[in-house]
């Protein structure tokens, strides 16, 4: 009869084994996937913010060409105004 018990027992040990076996490849499997998701959020919120990288540094641009259009046109009527001071300096010397 103990030799029956310990087939038992050795049965009972090997199927408890083997159930966390398969408990661990499962949760091992499951990690995987959600760990697979979580790359494919992250890759997306990466395009997302990069998209968004892209359109500020356009913006950027095209905020630099304004400012320097302006520059540009300030320059011209700083010139205008330098050349229109000198001319009156000629015209009337006493002002």
């Amino acid at each position: 009869m103990s030799t029956a018990l310990i087939i038992v027992i050795i049965a009972v040990v090997v199927l408890l084994l083997a159930a966390m076996a398969l408990t661990a490849g499962r949760r091992r499997a499951r990690t995987q996937r959600q760990g697979r998701v979580e790359a494919r959020a992250r890759g997306a919120e990466a395009q997302r913010r990069n998209r968004r990288a892209d359109e500020l540094e356009a913006e950027a641009q095209r905020f630099a060409r304004e400012a320097e259009r302006r520059a540009e046109a300030a320059d011209a009527e700083r010139s205008a105004a330098d050349s229109h001071a000198t001319r009156a300096r000629e015209v009337d010397p006493d002002r």
